[in-house]
């Protein structure tokens, strides 16, 4: 990745962490993830496109923030959480909302607002699926997954006319929440994907995964590797096929940190 693409995401990242940083919610509350890999996704869909540096920051850090308040509404389901952190949990989603409403009011273009109004609805919609996933299968599961992820994104390329890079994205920002539930899991936090993997498994027994043997445990976390496999193999052909070589040395680096991390889980069993 070139210098001035890596300042240019530093500095939109610090922006939105600056936009979102609230002295008394972070005494209680985790501050809010920033993904580079999504803030270089929609910087590249606007490469060539005839808006200064300032609208492009606009955009992307509305975009951004947009799936900030998703996510941290999402995280009120956590049961293991006491009442008043899931209190500040829900104001704070509130509270980002506010900052992107904020921020679309300042990029003054009324077709954008509505086009990520669209995606705010689908990602809702795709997030009670989850959430219903007594009857879903795990593909089905991780389709679900995978548009809660990217339904955003994939709304966003769409307006800008940048279409070719949906697919790549989609696959990459799976590929990363994969990777972040193995990760909550391993760590002994709240991991959705395992959750329902736990259920679809052993239906019949109703420990929460943290509870469950040791074999259980490794049978869902071979499930969760097979997936991942998968979704390298998609996101690899959806590089090939995209042509955008900044993207694809970012994909190739996250192959070999995902090697490492698996051979290193394996050793230490």
């Amino acid at each position: 990745m070139s210098y001035q693409r890596e300042q240019q995401i530093a500095a939109i990242k610090q922006a939105i962490e600056e936009e979102v940083a609230h002295d008394y919610l972070n005494q209680f509350i985790d501050a809010p993830y920033i993904d580079e890999d999504r803030i270089l996704l929609l910087i590249s869909s606007l490469a060539g496109q005839p808006y200064t540096e300032h609208e492009v920051k606009q955009f992307v850090a509305t975009a951004m923030l947009i799936q900030i308040a998703l996510d941290t509404h999402e995280k009120v389901t956590n049961a293991n959480e006491n009442q008043k952190s899931r209190q500040l949990t829900v104001l704070a989603g509130d509270y980002f909302s506010s900052l992107y409403y904020k921020l679309l009011a300042g990029v003054h273009n009324v077709r954008l607002v509505g086009i990520l109004a669209e995606g705010i609805k689908s990602v809702n919609e795709y997030k009670v699926r989850l959430y219903q996933f007594d009857d879903s299968d795990a593909e089905t599961f991780v389709g679900h997954l995978k548009k809660t992820e990217s339904a955003i994104i994939t709304k966003f390329m769409q307006f800008f006319g940048s279409q070719p890079l949906i697919r790549l994205s989609e696959e990459l920002l799976l590929f990363n929440r994969l990777l972040r539930e193995k990760e909550q899991a391993e760590n002994g936090k709240r991991s959705i994907l395992f959750e329902a993997l736990n259920k679809m498994a052993y239906p019949g027994d109703g420990r929460p995964f943290d509870q469950l043997p040791h074999e259980k445990k490794r049978k869902l976390f071979y499930i969760c590797e097979k997936y991942l496999k998968e979704s390298i193999r998609a996101l690899q052909a959806a590089a090939m096929s995209c042509g955008n070589e900044m993207l694809s040395e970012r994909i190739r680096l996250l192959m070999g940190r995902y090697g490492d991390a698996t051979r290193l889980y394996a050793e230490e069993g």
